[in-house]
């Protein structure tokens, strides 16, 4: 549970901040979790308020979702990555899903995180695209997809990605010869059970429908204030 926090310089001053709260699943675990927590479910049919669909997330769904990961990790690596698989993101809740960004974080046998795969969808294309970031080295990559509509694609992303403990900070600017526009979490982790899952449901009801009125809510503000729009190439 913590804050979305997005801060834009260029052209013109704005920012605004969320509670939010993601789930961090061991991808391993899935199955485990649908025992001991009540209202969470791995499957299509039932009545619980909180369902982890593969579907709903990359590769092939007769395919393991921690196979695919990897796959793709290794893929964009270069070369064979194994280890634990944690995910950070949203899930189906009340029949509704939607996440502008899911991340994998890949954790060695020595306990370390090694690599961040990010999975960054795009509205209203609801395309996907996939960066991998090395922690150790944390390098400048180039926007490959268009997100939002006002932000230019020749950009750079620059990523600080601190390990993951009892706290997750994440921030990600978009560089143009200038800093133009920030977008960081910074949450606290709490264990995952039936009490802070009906905690959390009361608090918020919907992530979903949360996210998606605050992008088209922040996307007037940005349009009454004259931000230049740049159409999907």
């Amino acid at each position: 549970t913590g804050i979305v926090h997005h801060q834009r310089f260029v052209p013109k001053i704005h920012r605004f901040s969320y509670q939010i709260y993601l789930y961090w699943l061991k991808l391993s675990e899935i199955e485990k979790l649908t025992t001991d927590v009540k209202g969470f479910s791995n499957q299509q049919k039932g009545l619980s308020a909180v369902k982890f669909l593969r579907n709903d997330y990359l590769g092939d769904p007769e395919q393991s979702l921690e196979i695919s990961v990897l796959a793709r990790m290794s893929e964009l690596n270069g070369a064979s990555l194994s280890g634990d698989v944690f995910f950070l993101g949203q899930v189906r809740t009340f029949g509704c899903y939607f996440s502008p960004a899911n991340f994998y974080y890949l954790r060695n046998d020595k306990g370390v995180y090694t690599h961040m795969l990010a999975e960054v969808s795009n509205t209203p294309w609801n395309k996907r695209h996939h960066y991998l970031v090395d922690l150790a080295k944390q390098e400048d990559c180039d926007k490959a997809f268009h997100v939002s509509p006002f932000n230019p694609m020749d950009m750079t992303y620059r990523w600080k990605i601190k390990q993951p403990d009892k706290s997750l900070r994440l921030r990600l600017s978009c560089i143009k010869e200038k800093t133009h526009f920030e977008a960081a979490l910074d949450m606290q982790r709490q264990p995952l059970t039936t009490k802070t899952l009906r905690s959390a449901l009361l608090s918020i009801p919907s992530m979903t429908l949360k996210t998606v009125a605050g992008i088209y809510w922040q996307a007037l503000k940005l349009f009454i204030k004259r931000v230049p729009i740049y159409m999907h190439p």
